[in-house]
């Protein structure tokens, strides 16, 4: 299965594992989820602000997202 790696301040992690704790899952299952509902939500976002664009891709780059820590530009 492909993998990514993400880095996270200690206070990040820390919160990570604290809500997978708390639901009881593993927290790579945990961040999986976060991310999925991430992106989802992103391109939901993006398509009732008035469509999709139609000339180019539809990602995180679009979502003004940076590729190096996920924070909105």
């Amino acid at each position: 299965m492909p993998a990514i790696t993400v880095a996270f301040t200690a206070e990040e992690l820390a919160e990570l594992y604290a809500e997978a704790e708390e639901l009881g899952v593993p927290v790579e299952r945990m961040a999986r989820k976060v991310v999925c509902e991430s992106v989802a939500r992103s391109r939901r976002q993006r398509c009732h602000a008035g469509g999709r664009v139609r000339t180019g891709a539809h990602g995180l780059f679009e979502a003004g997202l940076r590729p190096s820590d996920g924070e909105e530009t």
